[in-house]
């Protein structure tokens, strides 16, 4: 317990570093598990409609990505290469705030979030009307 004890000092909640890290593992054996086998968790959305959703092809980018193949990344899923910039530090602040047990709030976190929701629903539609209007 000493280990996370650590944590404690820094501010943060063991519990939850506890759970992040069982996470990151889930997430590292996933990502082995699909190097080696191949198997990749399909989009039910995807099955049952034909319809891509936001978020279709974001294991193929990220594993691209951890290979240094930012071509394949943004192929796999362009709505998500755009929205780095603002994701990734979105993401951060909140995933910090939850470690401390002080969640990120004020009217910047729900600006943000609205606009992301909303960049990704349209990333959503667009995605599947371009095929539809030949723009692909």
């Amino acid at each position: 317990m000493r280990f996370f004890g650590a944590f404690a000092r820094l501010g943060l909640c063991p519990r939850r570093v506890q759970s992040a890290l069982i996470l990151v593992g889930v997430g590292a054996l996933y990502a082995l598990e699909t190097q080696t086998l191949g198997l990749f968790v399909p989009c039910p959305l995807h099955l049952l409609t034909g319809f891509k959703c936001p978020a279709c092809g974001i294991t193929t980018a990220i594993l691209a990505l951890l290979h240094g193949d930012a071509g394949t990344a943004f192929a796999a899923n362009p709505g998500l290469a755009f929205s780095l910039p603002v994701l990734g530090p979105y993401l951060c602040w909140l995933f910090w705030g939850w470690l401390r047990q002080h969640p990120a709030e004020g009217r910047a976190v729900n600006l943000v979030g609205a606009g992301l929701i909303v960049y990704f629903a349209v990333w959503g539609v667009l995605r599947n009307l371009a095929p539809l209007m030949g723009l692909v």
